[in-house]
């Protein structure tokens, strides 16, 4: 509840901000904005209302798309099955499809959307299911089933439900505790060759079995060390690009709530409804990307965290 409330403060701060910033760059001679006076006084509660809903309308939902209609000959129609997709909830609405938004959801109706896609073989809904039973949404939470759908869509390569599988198998949660499993999922997905942890594997196998001898032990630590040391200069890096992205997707937004302005405001034609049209499209690829380089990061965290102790033996 408090998450959800910080949220929503949060979007009314930034839309406060933002029409603030538009009021005084748009001030005519006779002191009223284009805005103001298209969309009313600054401090008109409508106004910061309107604002609030705009904000709202570029988040990113989990949508359900209808189905298509195809048909067949003269005689023969039929839909196909519902698809869910990632999208904005205005470009949800717009496409006829159907969403909830994270806060507000109904864990049941979530799991619905991404269960019949799940069990045709989408590893992007394979994964989402087993976030549902890993989190207990609306239920008890059920590891062995995360899991179960977690390899399913980690089998597929989704770097997601590797890093997911991944944590479960070190902390032993649905399936029997392994480090080295953790360690070689947490690899792959970091998109790291076997052979960048191969000593770490080595190591962690070593010390798990308390089998190595002496001599070999050594010298895997000593392998281990430096690839370690690799490991986290490039989590460093990617942790930069993390930043790079995340103010792109910022940026993105903000002239995605610019465009949507102009067009209401100047009442201009179709060109820039096609331009807005085009920044919502820019702003959910970055959101993707940045969702993408922040499981990166995520994962090469958690493999600096697994093999810390292990590097540390003298």
């Amino acid at each position: 509840m408090s998450q959800m409330t910080g949220s929503v403060r949060f979007i009314q701060v930034l839309a406060v901000a933002a029409a603030t910033l538009l009021l005084g760059a748009c001030a005519s001679p006779g002191g009223d904005s284009v805005y103001q006076q298209a969309a009313g006084a600054r401090d008109d509660p409508k106004t910061i209302e309107r604002l609030v809903g705009q904000a709202e309308d570029l988040t990113v939902v989990d949508c359900l798309l209808p189905g298509k209609m195809r048909r067949m000959g003269h005689t023969i129609t039929w839909v196909t099955r519902p698809r869910p997709v990632k999208q904005t909830a205005t470009d949800c609405e717009i496409l006829g499809g159907q969403y909830i938004l994270f806060d507000r959801a109904n864990p049941d109706t979530a799991l619905s959307v991404w269960m019949s896609a799940a069990e045709a073989g989408d590893a992007t809904a394979q994964t989402y299911v087993g976030e549902i039973y890993e989190r207990g949404l609306g239920r008890p939470r059920d590891y062995a089933a995360a899991a179960l759908w977690y390899r399913k869509a980690a089998d597929q390569g989704n770097p997601r439900a590797q890093l997911r599988l991944g944590t479960l198998y070190e902390k032993g949660l649905g399936v029997e505790r392994d480090p080295v499993r953790a360690l070689d999922l947490y690899r792959k997905a970091a998109g790291l060759s076997e052979d960048k942890v191969v000593y770490l594997s080595q190591a962690l196998a070593a010390a798990r079995a308390s089998q190595a001898a002496a001599a070999s032990k050594a010298a895997h630590q000593a392998q281990a060390r430096a690839q370690f040391q690799q490991i986290r200069s490039a989590r460093s890096s990617s942790d930069q690009l993390l930043q790079k992205a995340e103010a792109q997707v910022e940026q993105a937004k903000q002239e995605v709530v610019r465009s949507g302005r102009r067009t209401r405001t100047l009442e201009q034609p179709t060109p820039a409804i096609a331009t807005r049209s085009r920044l919502i499209d820019q702003y959910v690829a970055v959101t993707q990307q940045a969702e993408s380089q922040k499981l990166v990061s995520e994962s090469q965290r958690r493999i600096e965290e697994l093999a810390q102790p292990i590097v540390a033996q003298r």
